[in-house]
């Protein structure tokens, strides 16, 4: 950087006019044309006598460019466990994510320059994105029952035991019964 602002003093400021020097606009445009035209196009003793051009014409494939939108590279980060209830916090306010990542770290991306109610989280583990997060609803999720013990979501009805399942003659034994007859039906089980 000391060999630029040196080279720069020397050799682009004597040339600058009054009226270049008027304002910033201008400045900038003068700068920008004797780097084009005079300093990418002489040789360098760093880059072993090649110019910048020559040089970035034959190492060009090399360079990877950035996305177009820059932003993403410029998000916050934060490591996070899921909990139970398949949430995690940032900054106060609690996310919802997907249900296999319980017990899981995630990495939750953010711009911490948007308000925290609406900015978007993404979730993001084993370096791929996962989902973008979302707010828990507060008023539905106090509605969901809890094993406090265990710290696990229970259901608000307990799912049908195959022994309680319905089978066939549960059918026949309706229809025959509003029928008026007496058949008994069989004892065949649906599975």
């Amino acid at each position: 950087m000391e060999r630029w602002f040196r080279t720069v003093r020397l050799q682009l400021l004597p040339t600058l006019q009054p009226e270049d020097k008027k304002s910033l606009d201008a400045i900038n445009r003068r700068l920008w044309a004797w780097v084009e035209g005079e300093y990418h196009r002489n040789p360098h003793r760093g880059l072993e006598g090649e110019t910048p051009a020559d040089r970035w014409a034959t190492h060009s494939e090399d360079v990877r460019l950035p996305a177009d939108d820059l932003s993403e590279l410029f998000l916050f980060e934060q490591k996070r466990r899921v909990q139970a209830d398949r949430t995690v916090s940032l900054d106060g306010i609690a996310y919802e994510v997907d249900a296999t990542l319980v017990g899981e770290t995630v990495v939750l991306r953010y711009d911490p320059s948007r308000p925290r109610e609406q900015r978007a989280v993404q979730v993001w583990h084993r370096g791929k994105q996962i989902q973008v997060a979302r707010r828990v609803d507060v008023y539905a999720n106090c509605f969901v029952k809890r094993d406090h013990g265990t710290k696990a979501l229970q259901p608000s009805k307990p799912a049908d035991s195959p022994q309680n399942a319905m089978r066939l003659s549960d059918f026949d034994g309706a229809q025959d019964a509003s029928r008026g007859s007496d058949a008994a039906g069989d004892d065949k089980e649906i599975f």
